[in-house]
């Protein structure tokens, strides 16, 4: 592409409806089984690819290290552009929301539609920096198995909002899944798919006895016992890995989206 452009786009976060750990597998890896869903909290994303040498900027109200943008750039080493990313960070880091995984596959997009990469590269190269980089790449509802990387689209839920709780901390997720037990494992009440078809139903009573994250028997109890206090009427969980908690509640300040990416601007020079 001989042009410069102008790319802007929103990246949403996700939460994971259920969340199990099946076995720890040979490579090292956890695999998971989980119901994947954006929700309508999003970072701001404003990309310039202009006529350069190869060299990525990157400026957000946030400092972020070993910044997964960055390493998608020297991925595909684009000698005749600059690139320059400027990111407004609204989702926690370290939250198990996914926001850096969002912000990758933004970029990974923008890429195509800058004409920098083949849309048939967009997946291989998302499954080369992170677990959970594919599911954004599709975005909207989804049954994710192995370590993330199984990515099987559904129809969208729809109709459903949700509250998100901030603990003024957060969790890394490689720091998690090392505390986890292996008798821990494959103890999830459902399978994600069934999770799914009661979300299908709109049985809040089976979503709330199917709602489940194994990582709830790692977090600090204070933080637990919240949840368990928004249980009492409302399905609710962890998100993630990390230390945010949602709520399925009908008047939930979020609600689900069908999109991981959203490209709200394109312009070329």
């Amino acid at each position: 592409m001989g042009k410069s452009c102008r790319i802007a786009l929103r990246t949403y976060a996700k939460l994971n409806l259920c969340l199990d750990v099946i076995k720890k597998r040979d490579d090292g890896y956890h695999e998971i089984d989980s119901l994947f869903q954006n929700v309508s909290l999003y970072d701001e994303m404003e990309i310039e690819f202009v006529h350069g040498d190869g060299k990525i900027t990157i400026e957000s109200n946030f400092s972020i290290e070993n910044n997964i943008i960055e390493k998608i750039w020297n991925r595909i080493q684009c000698k005749d552009k600059n690139a320059i990313v400027r990111l407004k960070k609204n989702i926690p880091m370290g939250g198990g929301l996914g926001g850096g995984s969002s912000n990758a596959a933004g970029f990974i997009i923008a890429l195509e539609k800058a004409g920098l990469i083949d849309k048939r590269d967009i997946l291989d190269l998302a499954n080369s920096v992170g677990s959970d980089v594919p599911f954004f790449i599709y975005g909207g509802t989804a049954l994710v198995t192995g370590r993330g990387e199984n990515v099987t689209p559904v129809e969208p839920l729809k109709n459903f909002r949700v509250d998100l709780y901030f603990p003024n901390f957060s969790i890394s997720t490689k720091e998690a899944y090392s505390k986890l037990k292996q008798e821990w494992f494959n103890k999830a009440p459902m399978k994600a798919h069934e999770l799914y078809e009661v979300y299908q139903a709109k049985r809040l009573d089976l979503i709330k006895s199917g709602t489940y994250n194994i990582f709830e028997k790692i977090i600090p109890e204070d933080v637990l016992k919240e949840i368990e206090r928004l249980r009492k009427e409302h399905p609710a969980a962890l998100t993630g890995s990390g230390s945010t908690y949602f709520c399925v509640n009908p008047e939930g300040k979020y609600t689900f989206v069908e999109k991981g990416v959203e490209i709200y601007a394109f312009e070329e020079g």
